[in-house]
């Protein structure tokens, strides 16, 4: 299979993040490796999709991610065409312990821009389903820090593929809930593996 592994970024690749994507398990895989820079990650990222024609699907990771080395072979096991793995959150207070994920909500569900802190999933929860062999979870949408896209998913939504977006009463629509949003939209369901649980660089956390 041939696959894309890129970084989106406006800055630099942490070492601790490039050697995990080094250390990755692809074996029986086609990989290539690129670093694409933008003036913003939604930039960076539409720059990574307008590469994916080349190939099957694309790893997108975070330049502050650490992988662990059965990611790749993890997300490809029952593919989905949108698969993502998981990291804590950076914030602190409510919303410590919770990862990047969110749990499928109704259409009458929060709006992206105003979820309430239960609605991500915790590291403690995904944990759990992953000890009940709950692999790939149905979710509303996540954080794209380490994210498996089939190529032709692209292909099935318009550009920009990925935006940041600013409401006028503050709240804010980030580049991979754009996306996440986009799939949704267009019946292209978004999934979580329980197994891939990435650590960031800045809080030298992992589940």
């Amino acid at each position: 299979m041939k696959i894309l592994i890129a970084v989106p970024t406006f800055e630099s690749i942490y070492p601790d993040t490039f050697k995990s994507i080094y250390d990755l398990d692809t074996t029986g895989h086609d990989v290539t490796f690129e670093f694409v820079r933008g003036y913003d990650c939604a930039t960076a990222r539409n720059k990574i999709a307008q590469l994916a024609s080349n190939y099957e699907y694309v790893l997108m990771v975070d330049s502050d991610v650490v992988l662990p080395k059965d990611a790749l072979i993890n997300l490809l096991d029952d593919p989905k065409d949108v698969c993502l793995g998981y990291c804590p959150r950076r914030s602190s207070g409510e919303y410590h312990g919770q990862t990047s994920i969110f749990k499928l909500l109704t259409e009458t569900g929060s709006r992206w821009k105003s979820f309430p802190p239960e609605s991500a999933y915790t590291g403690a929860e995904l944990a759990e389903l992953k000890a009940k062999e709950e692999y790939k979870v149905h979710v509303h949408g996540g954080g794209m820090a380490c994210a498996l896209i089939k190529a032709d998913v692209f292909q099935r939504l318009k550009y920009p593929w990925f935006d940041w977006i600013n409401y006028k009463d503050k709240g804010v629509l980030s580049e991979d809930l754009f996306f996440c949003e986009g799939c949704r939209k267009n019946s292209i369901p978004v999934y979580a593996d329980t197994r891939v649980s990435c650590g960031h660089v800045f809080r030298h956390v992992q589940y």
